[in-house]
């Protein structure tokens, strides 16, 4: 540990010029008055590049910088604003490595003055491997408890906690250390004087840029420490003090004045003494006030922070003409500048639920949140209120990390008060960056367009999702790790939203654009704005190659924007071709042949929204039907579970909800111009995905893949509504085991009611007992005691009743029943297919007519559904003619 003069820039300087190249996990900036612009500048960029998750929080009634001027608050650091009855007033500047730490505690503030051209005192303490400091240990005991006593949003509060524990796990941890030597002192509780020892010292010597008004704090100093011998430094026209209080107040002591240079502004505070030969000192953040000295933070003094340290050297500049202290005069006084806001917005969030913004306490009315993209005049938008005598709220649309808010609130005499601006905090974005993250990823980045456009890049995509799933054999989903796990050691990230995590690991596994594809622009996140169409063609730049382990720090302030609706690409004829074998092909990567492994969840997601984009884009011509190949297996890959489902262990719940609808999205387009209960090659197709897929379609939510019901805008396009996903939704949950049948014979464009037992079947047809058969075979599956089934067209109509292995025919004019035998493997629409009597083998006795009573089969099939025969009788020649 040392006391010395220096400039936090430094310490960041030094560890990125560490020998050991030991990333940084957590970087903590907290002062009085802060410049952002500043810290973007010289501070912020450095601890980012070293992988540091960031804070920076100051006074919420301070604020050196225009929001036009801050670019990566809410996107790169959490900026929190801080709220008390006095000042916000610590001045901190902490670093925590894998196995080091620096924390220095001083007077400056992050400004360019307090970190530049300002005089200033800082105490910093420097441990390397493991070990901790009573220092450390004692700033995790004032951070843990800051906010019972400081107003912070929940989530900054929850940040300050996070080091907290980490801080006190890595002191808990550490080797064994000295037990005395410097501390760390606040008044949260209570004053600092208080803290302070009572009794006789030999000299004191103290300096402060601002000594109150009524020197109460200085005279309360001096009573309490008596003092031999007082020596007080002053900047004669850059300190704030009133000489008559202060002769007033140092009354009856041996005191002098030493009066210092003023080259430079001396912001650097301390209280330093001597007494039995030793000299102690409190340096920090406290000027010679009664809201810093005196009085504690929940009394409604200053929030301040001070370091407590013995066997110090004189703190006390030897340079400066020493004055008695009669000698002094005049009257300097600063008034404190506030920016006057009495309405205080503590800060705003945004995650999958929405934008969460806090007060610092609520008012009598209610308060109107207006949001801008950039803060700029003109660019602010009415977001919503939060109501009176509420001081937390959240609205369903997420914000664009690092978009201006402010908030608005009309007063009882008609007059309006404006809060501060903050900037939208996303915790994923702000995450600690993992320098030596080694997660599978794919090694290029690639877009759609560039996808359908460049061969290089399709052919390098193919390999990539080889390689992806050959590096995640047995994993469905990436791990959410680095945004919501440990931030540093073993203590976990509360502030992080787990959905929000887990596609921040899509982003570094696939990239930020097939992220967008893979979970729909909508269910992301980030507000949309519109975006002009593209093209592909054949003339297109390069795929830009990029080293697996980089990272852009420019990816992550990117704001990421996507058309506000699904719009198909318009590739031109002659690459369709071409489209069409990668996409065959990349479907192909999904799964290993043997069933074994398939890709990541979010690689097969991104393949299938690029299925049902070509789909959209009209690249099959219209005889070709290979595309519905190409949709089952498709559906094989988004329900596979092989081994351990990491799915259901590590991936959040909307990852599923996910795969479930782009699943519903994918079955409603292969059932196109094929039926669940047909045999042609289609429909068999379609029948045995549907059978396999059922029941996650059954789960499905329209709303979740919303962004692949693309509109039909392009020649040839095979797209799907909404009304489509959402009719096959519901097939999938009808519990009647005939909807199936229902569907298929729907679809082969008849219409099927039901009615007391007897099914009706109607449509245009010139022969209505294959189709009686047909229906009859497939209802039959579900009803295995018999079915009673009557085909009508405009002019004629049949009926069958069935009943395995007996089939009853009646077929008007003839009012004759007519038995056959239905022998496996032959079915009664295999039998029935000509519709020619006089060709169906199997008769069963000779025709007996309808006065003669029901066959014995029909008999049977009658008392199961309760139906009796006379009424059937008359149903069927009633209303059949």
């Amino acid at each position: 540990m040392h006391t010395r003069f220096a400039s936090p820039v430094t310490m960041l300087r030094e560890w990125a010029e560490r020998s050991d190249q030991q990333a940084l996990h957590e970087a903590l900036f907290l002062g009085f008055t802060v410049d952002l612009p500043f810290l973007e500048k010289v501070a912020i960029p450095i601890a980012r590049g070293l992988g540091a998750r960031i804070a920076v929080i100051g006074d919420a009634a301070q604020g050196l910088y225009d929001p036009v001027d801050v670019r990566m608050a809410g996107r790169t650091y959490l900026h929190g604003l801080a709220s008390c009855r006095g000042a916000f007033h610590p001045k901190v500047v902490l670093l925590v490595g894998e196995h080091a730490c620096r924390l220095a505690v001083g007077s400056g503030n992050p400004t360019l003055s307090g970190w530049g051209a300002n005089d200033e005192l800082w105490t910093v303490v420097e441990t390397e491997n493991d070990y901790s400091h009573a220092l450390l240990a004692d700033l995790a005991d004032w951070l843990d408890g800051l906010p019972s006593v400081v107003e912070l949003a929940a989530w900054s509060a929850n940040h300050l906690a996070e080091i907290a524990a980490l801080l006190t796990e890595r002191h808990v941890n550490a080797p064994a250390g000295p037990e005395t030597g410097p501390r760390l002192l606040h008044n949260l509780q209570q004053s600092l004087l208080d803290q302070l020892p009572h009794g006789s010292v030999d000299e004191l010597h103290a300096y402060a840029p601002f000594v109150d008004e009524t020197a109460h704090a200085l005279g309360r100093l001096v009573d309490r420490m008596a003092p031999r011998r007082i020596i007080l430094g002053l900047q004669p026209r850059w300190s704030s003090y009133d000489a008559g209080m202060i002769k007033k107040a140092l009354r009856g002591f041996d005191a002098q004045i030493r009066l210092l240079d003023e080259t430079r502004m001396r912001h650097g505070k301390f209280v330093d003494w001597q007494t039995d030969g030793r000299r102690y000192a409190l340096t920090g953040s406290p000027n010679l006030t009664r809201a810093a000295l005196c009085t504690s933070t929940r009394d409604g003094g200053n929030c301040e922070l001070a370091v407590l340290a013995a066997d110090t050297p004189p703190l006390l500049p030897e340079k400066g003409r020493i004055t008695a202290l009669a000698n002094l005069a005049g009257r300097t006084i600063r008034p404190f500048e506030s920016t006057g806001h009495t309405l205080i917005l503590l800060g705003a969030k945004t995650d999958s639920e929405g934008l969460h913004v806090s007060l610092a306490r609520s008012q009598p009315l209610p308060v109107v949140i207006s949001t801008s993209p950039d803060g700029s005049p003109g660019s602010w938008t009415e977001t919503g209120t939060i109501p009176a005598g509420a001081s937390v709220r959240s609205f369903p649309v997420p914000e664009a990390p690092g978009a201006a808010v402010r908030a608005m609130c009309a007063r009882p005499d008609g007059t309006t008060v404006e809060s501060a601006v903050v900037f939208v905090y996303s915790p994923v974005h702000c995450a600690r960056r993992h320098s030596a993250d080694t997660s599978p990823r794919l090694r290029y980045d690639y877009t759609v367009q560039t996808l359908f456009a460049d061969e290089r890049a399709a052919r390098r995509f193919e390999t990539d999702l080889l390689r992806l799933r050959e590096l995640t054999a047995g994993t469905s989903a990436p791990r959410v790790s680095s945004a919501a796990s440990a931030t540093a050691g073993s203590v976990r990230s509360n502030s992080v939203d787990r959905w929000d995590a887990y596609l921040a690991d899509c982003r570094r596994m696939i990239g930020a654009p097939l992220t967008d594809l893979a979970f729909g622009p909508f269910r992301i996140g980030l507000p949309q704005a519109p975006t002009s169409r593209w093209i592909v063609s054949p003339v297109t730049e390069d795929v830009r190659e990029m080293d697996a382990e980089a990272y852009e720090d420019e990816a992550e302030d990117v704001d990421r924007r996507t058309t506000g609706e699904p719009v198909a690409p318009h590739i031109v004829p002659e690459q369709r071709a071409r489209c069409r074998t990668w996409a065959q092909r990349w479907v192909g990567t999904l799964v290993v042949p043997d069933g074994s492994a398939a890709a990541p969840v979010p690689a097969r997601l991104v393949v299938a929204g690029l299925y049902v984009q070509l789909l959209a884009a009209g690249v099959w011509d219209e005889n070709d039907q290979s595309w519905r190949d190409g949709l089952s297996r498709l559906l094989e890959a988004l329900r596979f579970k092989g081994g351990p489902s990491e799915v259901d262990q590590h991936a959040p719940p909307e990852t599923q909800r996910r795969l479930d609808a782009v699943a519903a999205v994918v079955m409603a387009l292969l059932i196109q111009d094929a039926t669940l209960t047909g045999s042609g090659e289609h429909d068999v197709l379609a029948a045995r995905a549907w059978h396999d897929s059922k029941t996650m379609i059954a789960r499905a939510e329209p709303t979740e893949a919303e962004d692949l019901m693309i509109p039909p805008e392009q020649a040839l396009a095979r797209v799907t509504p909404w009304s489509e996903v959402e009719r096959l939704i519901a097939l999938a949950q009808e519990d009647d085991p005939s909807a199936e049948v229902i569907e298929g014979l729907t679809a082969a464009g008849w219409s099927v009611t039901c009615e007391d037992g007897l099914w009706e079947i109607g449509g245009s047809f010139g022969n209505p007992i294959p189709v009686a058969a047909k229906a009859a075979e497939l209802l039959g599956r579900h009803h295995t005691k018999g079915v009673l089934v009557r085909a009508r067209s405009k002019s004629r109509w049949a009926f069958i009743v069935w009943a395995a292995p007996y089939l009853v025919l009646l077929n008007p004019p003839a009012r004759v029943w007519r038995t056959y035998h239905v022998r496996s493997p032959a079915t009664p629409a295999s039998r029935f297919s000509s519709g020619d009597l006089s060709a169906v083998p199997g008769r069963v006795g000779t025709p007996s007519s309808l006065q003669a009573g029901p066959p014995e089969v029909l008999r049977m099939v009658l008392a199961e559904v309760g139906l009796f025969y006379p009424e059937l009788v008359r149903r069927l020649f009633v209303h059949g003619t």
